[in-house]
């Protein structure tokens, strides 16, 4: 299920049920005051309808967050510098009580991104290149089986919980849970200006062309 500028939900569709709620991970990938506008934007209108999601399904148990390996107020931390852009509105949620769970593991998370870069910097062997790219897509099937193994693990019968991942993520979640997207209609105007608007010469890619396992910077340290 998505859920747009409704923001909303019946309770009688998920009562008993475990509920995990998306919010597409966005960042700005270019330095354009407009840009970092539209994603501030993006994250108090998401959280805002998660606000309103929870009148009807219940409050917010845990948080998790793409690339969050750690607990407590270290992991706090860590996510301000990650996403600076949603950091005031995630941790509105965990000071009203959700709990920042790690999402990741550690080992799986870090062989992806070396492989990431590892496949980054091939450019004469095509047999090198495939077995680094049938590498890559094993661990990348064994990083989000173990996420979709986090959630399965903390979140239990009638709780609500908030994920923020990449949109092009290939999680699967247990059966039991359901989910729900929550997409701002602002989404499409990043979307939108991000495909309009001509790139400078220094720009990096726009986010759909960025590689598809680019997890947030945060990650990586």
């Amino acid at each position: 299920m998505t859920l747009g500028n409704v923001g909303r939900a019946a309770y009688s569709d998920f009562a008993g049920k475990r509920k995990l709620l998306i919010v597409p991970y966005v960042t700005p990938t270019r330095e354009d005051e407009r840009l970092h506008e539209m994603v501030r934007t993006y994250w108090t209108d998401a959280l805002a309808q998660v606000r309103r999601l929870e009148a009807s399904l219940g409050e917010v148990r845990y948080l998790f967050h793409e690339g969050s390996v750690g607990e407590g107020q270290e992991a706090v931390e860590v996510l301000e510098v990650g996403n600076p852009h949603g950091y005031a509105q995630l941790k509105a949620m965990i000071d009203r009580g959700a709990v920042l769970q790690p999402t990741e593991d550690v080992e799986c998370l870090k062989e992806t991104l070396d492989l990431h870069r590892c496949m980054s910097v091939v450019q004469v062997s095509q047999t090198v290149a495939e077995r680094l790219a049938a590498w890559f897509e094993e661990s990348r099937k064994s990083r989000y089986a173990a996420i979709a193994g986090n959630v399965d693990q903390y979140l239990k019968e009638n709780e609500v919980a908030v994920l923020v991942i990449s949109p092009d993520h290939e999680v699967k979640f247990a059966a039991n849970i359901e989910v729900v997207y929550v997409v701002p209609p602002i989404l499409d105007a990043i979307n939108r200006w991000m495909r309009d608007t001509p790139l400078d010469d220094d720009s990096p890619p726009p986010m759909d062309q960025a590689p598809e396992e680019e997890t947030p910077g945060w990650a990586k340290q």
